[in-house]
């Protein structure tokens, strides 16, 4: 049974305050069900996310001390609690973890609340204990309860100083005249003791640095049905204020760019911008000083420049795992030792409408030889057929016991909240994902429990193989798929390794589940994997590693058509996928990696798609260019520049499809290789469109999943009761 409401309590050395803050707030939190389960008093879990407690309140102390003193008093008050409705949690954050202040802790806690109803309050007992219970009661009607100290019946005495007051009302002002209408009816903008109905709300969207949550809370959400309540600020019992300059400079910095966001927020705005951009750019070359001639001339510069670069990169990124025999080996999987350390893994299938496939995906896991596993197969209520499928695999070929299913209702299903939904019943140390249509190696735990062991690593992505070519000329996209894939894990991905941003992709993956509950589980969006990889690798400062081998590699089916969602569509799986990269990419998490190498590769991976388009879009433009138009020598010879790295990837195409064929076993006809010559514009024409319409769908506010179908057609018809 979840908690009624969660209590956040950001802190930082408050280890004299927290123990008189939590007895206070046990004496006036009565309201606990009769029908709550017994609880063994209170208890710390340092961040874990396990099973749901049945208590009527929780406690979650957000804690960024550089020491271990506030948590231990927390520990020490928390055992002095004798009742079985109260208990408290503590999420202690380190290093990479402590991101955006007092807001980032917020946030923090929000992800990990188990309850609807999450009220925030300081742990320096400045906020009085003995308003909470009004303050939950008044969410019963409506979305966001503020305490407000200038509401009538309420005070800001507590403020220590008249500077501080001077600052607390000054910062007032600039709120109201950033936001007129959102504030309207809000005495106290800046108060830092609110409730909030999560369910009413995206957290996902917050972006808070500093200590002003809940101006953004009411910025970006200003249709919540909201009411203050009087607080009567007290005055700081122990310890010192953490309100300081820096802080200041955070909220000035944070105005202008919250007001640009949610001044975009919506569709309509947001095309308006876009129009409003293109608009002043021809204006700008209208009245622009120089002559037609010179700024066609700059243009066609421009062009060749940009395809030059995104051509060189992507010849760059194609070579590098192949530029020595050393690093070839490199990359390999190490061996497996005998009596090494084993990790228990849990590996999450989510599955929807997946019938003809699942049953094959199944049967190769329960061949693995490592034997410590549980594989969850997370469904959504009403898919029958696939449930079915699942329990006839369990009932013939699973003796063990190791397969289990999770089955959920959602309002709208999706990936990320089915792998959420076995992650809450995972038993496992390290959790794997593995899509309903892949064939893992029997060999792959054994050899990711080693590499966990040698390298120590949070995250090891294996490597996934598309290997279905098609024989058909309707089939001739196949083959290009294929190569990308080929080409991503066995050269791209070790790239990004190595510089330390890894978008993870969205199988074959495996993070320690201490690591993945502190992050609260995947994000809610459109390629949750490569959201995955960004948060962590920017929050959590995770250590990721790689290892390729063909006989390793998940191997998969392409989709079956160019555009037939329900045959299986390349393009709306693209356009699924370049959305979520936009959405990463629009959030900007990525620009707080460490180092400047870190923030150029994560910002150009996560545009490649859009700059690939744009390029595809621009190369007509250079051929016409050099077959009609009379330039400068100079920039004549620079229009053929882009061809280079054109000519380049080609020659990688046909070797890689050499290297592929014998890697894999496969057999490939003469009419494949021409199809990669021929069809290789096309083929950046159809992936130009996906990105150009995720923008589309993205500025549009459309966020449907384009669910890719899957017919098992990579592996024989053995393994499969009956294949689409």
């Amino acid at each position: 049974m979840t908690p009624k409401a969660t209590i956040v309590i950001p802190c930082r050395h408050e280890e004299d305050n927290v123990g008189p803050l939590i007895a206070r707030l046990s004496a006036v939190l009565h309201d606990a069900s009769p029908d709550d389960a017994s609880l063994d008093g209170a208890s710390l879990d340092g961040a874990s996310l396990d099973g749901a407690s049945p208590c009527g309140v929780e406690l979650l102390f957000v804690d960024d001390s550089d020491n271990e003193h506030t948590v231990d008093a927390i520990a020490v008050a928390a055992a002095r609690l004798e009742r079985d409705d109260l208990r408290v949690r503590v999420f202690h954050r380190t290093g990479g973890q402590r991101t955006g202040g007092l807001a980032g802790a917020v946030v923090d806690g929000f992800r990990r609340a188990r309850a609807p109803k999450v009220l925030v309050m300081d742990a320096d007992l400045q906020h009085p204990p003995e308003l909470v219970p009004a303050m939950l009661a008044a969410l019963d009607d409506h979305d966001l309860v503020m305490a407000s100290r200038y509401r009538e019946g309420g005070s800001s005495g507590g403020l220590d100083g008249r500077l501080r007051r001077l600052v607390s009302t000054g910062s007032t002002i600039l709120a109201r005249v950033a936001f007129p209408f959102a504030l309207r009816g809000v005495t106290d903008p800046m108060t830092g003791f609110f409730a909030v109905r999560l369910d009413r709300m995206d957290t996902e969207k917050l972006r808070s640095r500093g200590f002003k949550i809940l101006l953004e809370i009411l910025a970006r959400f200003p249709r919540l049905r909201r009411t203050e309540l009087p607080l009567r600020f007290a005055e700081r019992v122990a310890g010192a204020s953490k309100g300081d300059l820096r802080q200041g400079l955070l909220y000035l910095r944070q105005l202008p760019w919250l007001r640009l966001v949610t001044w975009f927020g919506t569709p309509a705005a947001r095309w308006g911008a876009l129009l409003g951009t293109v608009a002043a750019a021809a204006a700008a070359l209208a009245v622009s000083p120089l002559s037609g001639a010179a700024v066609l001339a700059l243009l066609v510069t421009a062009v060749a420049l940009y395809n030059t670069v995104v051509g060189a990169l992507e010849v760059r990124w194609r070579l590098y795992g192949w530029r020595t025999p050393e690093a070839v080996e490199q990359m390999r999987w190490p061996a497996a030792v005998p009596d090494e350390a084993k990790e228990r893994f849990t590996i999450i299938v989510p599955a929807l409408n997946e019938e003809f496939v699942i049953a094959g995906t199944l049967r190769h896991l329960l061949q693995q030889d490592h034997d410590d596993y549980e594989i969850l197969v997370s469904l959504c209520e009403g898919d029958d057929a696939t449930l079915a499928e699942v329990r006839r695999v369990q009932a013939l070929d699973d003796p063990h016991g190791r397969v289990r299913t999770v089955v959920r209702a959602y309002t709208r299903s999706n990936k990320p909240r089915q792998l959420n939904a076995a992650l809450a019943v995972a038993t496992g140390t390290v959790i794997g994902v593995v899509d309903a249509e892949d064939d893992v190696a029997p060999q792959l735990l054994t050899r990711v429990n080693t590499l966990l062991g040698r390298t120590d690593a949070d995250v090891v992505q294996g490597g996934v193989q598309l290997m279905t070519l098609g024989t058909r000329v309707r089939d001739w996209f196949k083959v290009h798929n294929v190569m990308e894939y080929f080409f991503w894990f066995t050269s791209r991905m070790f790239y990004q390794v190595r510089t330390g941003f890894v978008p993870l992709g969205g199988n074959t993956v495996f993070i320690r589940r201490r690591l993945l509950e502190q992050a609260g589980g995947w994000p809610d969006n459109l390629t949750e994997d490569c959201a995955l990889g960004v948060l962590l690798c920017t929050r959590y400062d995770a250590r990721v590693v790689a290892a390729y081998e063909p006989e390793l590699a998940t191997r998969e089916e392409v989709p079956q058509t160019i555009g037939d969602r329900r045959a299986g569509s390349l393009f709306w799986q693209r356009v699924r996928w370049n959305q979520g990269f936009l959405s990463i990419l629009l959030e900007g998490r990525w620009a707080t990696l460490p180092t400047l190498r870190q923030r150029v590769l994560a910002g150009y991976i996560l545009a490649t798609p859009f700059l690939q388009a744009f390029s595809a879009l621009l190369l007509p433009l250079s051929i016409a260019t050099i077959l009609w138009l009379k330039v400068p020598v100079g920039v004549a010879m620079l229009m053929y520049a882009p061809f280079v790295p054109i000519l380049i990837t080609l020659a990688t195409q046909i070797v890689g499809l050499r290297e592929f064929a014998h890697a894999y076993r496969q057999k490939v006809l003469w009419r494949h290789y021409l199809f990669l010559l021929v069809g290789s514009p096309v083929y950046q024409w159809v992936l130009m469109g996906a990105a150009f319409w995720a923008v589309w769908q993205h500025v549009d506010g459309n966020t449907t999943w384009h669910k890719t179908a899957h017919g098992g057609h990579h592996r024989p018809l053995a393994l499969e009761g009956a294949v689409a």
